[in-house]
């Protein structure tokens, strides 16, 4: 079976959430011992990197749709086909973006203020002050936020290897892109994909998994075969408790008594 079962998702997804405080760690370690500017200058000096540039930027524009369009049609097809986990999960991943991405990090990013790397050539201060402004949205990278909901739900959600290792390029790819394209540190990458892990967990736990465990515990409508609803419809003969009288023997009265009244003939008198 392709799709996991409720519980092998809620095992899948603790482990999730000690990866998300693992990328945590990692981005105060990115920012800490100053790794954003050494991987920046990387970007910035390699040729082969510099040469990828117009792709990273492609990328970074379009990549959003590798999980936007097939969890959107998986919603429709739920509820066209009314298919109950399909709508389910298509509508946790809506949930999860609209809640966690739009409002969370939006507001996030607005009151840390962190400078991105091509506005000032200096980011010492992590969040110097709040700011509306889009330059100065760098902390967290809401694109590595949007990759890492998708990419945890094909993760805990499919029994399949081959999409596990599409969902996972698709993050790296996206981490790269927006730090060659000068919109990220690292760290802010590594923030984003943290809390798009965090926010895809807690989705699930408050919201999919207790409805996944409903529908697997509701029986499924028993959908009788054909043959057997027009057995149904059908009316039975009905069965009577003698047979029919014999007819006349030419037309005269009957001197013979029909079987099943032989033993009751009276005597002549």
């Amino acid at each position: 079976m392709l799709v996991v079962t409720s519980a092998e998702a809620a095992a899948r997804m603790r482990i999730a959430l000690l990866g998300s405080i693992l990328l945590w760690l990692g981005a105060w370690m990115a920012w800490q011992m100053h790794l954003d500017s050494a991987l920046l200058q990387q970007f910035n000096t390699n040729s082969m990197l510099i040469l990828l540039r117009p792709v990273f930027v492609l990328y970074s524009e379009w990549g959003l749709l590798i999980f936007y369009v097939p969890f959107v049609a998986l919603l429709g097809y739920g509820i066209y086909a009314k298919h109950p986990l399909f709508r389910l999960v298509g509508l946790a991943y809506v949930y999860a973006q609209v809640l966690g991405t739009l409002l969370l990090v939006n507001l996030i990013k607005s009151g840390c203020g962190r400078p991105r790397p091509h506005a000032v050539s200096a980011h010492d201060v992590f969040c110097p002050a709040p700011s509306l402004v889009h330059a100065f949205n760098s902390f967290p990278s809401e694109h590595a936020v949007d990759v890492a909901v998708g990419a945890i739900f094909v993760l805990l959600l499919l029994r399949s290897r081959v999409a596990a290792m599409l969902a996972l390029n698709a993050v790296l790819l996206m981490a790269l892109a927006r730090i060659a394209t000068g919109q990220h540190y690292l760290s802010d990458v590594l923030a984003g994909l943290a809390l798009g892990v965090a926010i895809a967990g807690i989705v699930m736990r408050a919201y999919l998994l207790p409805r996944w465990r409903t529908i697997e515990t509701t029986p499924e409508p028993i959908v009788d075969e054909p043959f057997n609803a027009v057995q149904r419809t059908c009316p039975r003969p009905v069965r009577t408790s003698r047979p029919a009288s014999l007819p006349p023997d030419g037309g005269g009265t009957n001197t013979h008594p029909a079987p099943w009244k032989r033993g009751k003939a009276r005597s002549p008198a």
